[in-house]
């Protein structure tokens, strides 16, 4: 698992799994309607894309998201 901090690393990771499956920006954007602008932006960690426009895109490559918080929880905060 790759620990992501900021937009620019989901930005890179994002641009990794995208190349991996051999899709260009233009033909992953495609398949949920994105044009290949928002591709790019998402791609470069600019942070003013919309969440749902964020999770479009990581839908078109077949990635979803998992929280882990950094802090050990407490026995009462493992219960919620």
């Amino acid at each position: 698992m790759i620990p992501i901090t900021s937009s620019e690393m989901l930005g890179k990771v994002l641009r990794r799994y995208r190349k991996d499956l051999g899709l260009s920006q233009n033909d992953a954007g495609k398949k949920f309607n994105l044009p290949q602008k928002t591709v790019s932006r998402i791609e470069s960690g600019i942070s003013t894309v919309h969440l749902g426009t964020l999770f479009k895109y990581m839908s078109a490559l077949g990635l979803e998201m998992h929280l882990l918080s950094r802090l050990k929880p407490s026995t009462d905060e493992a219960l919620w």
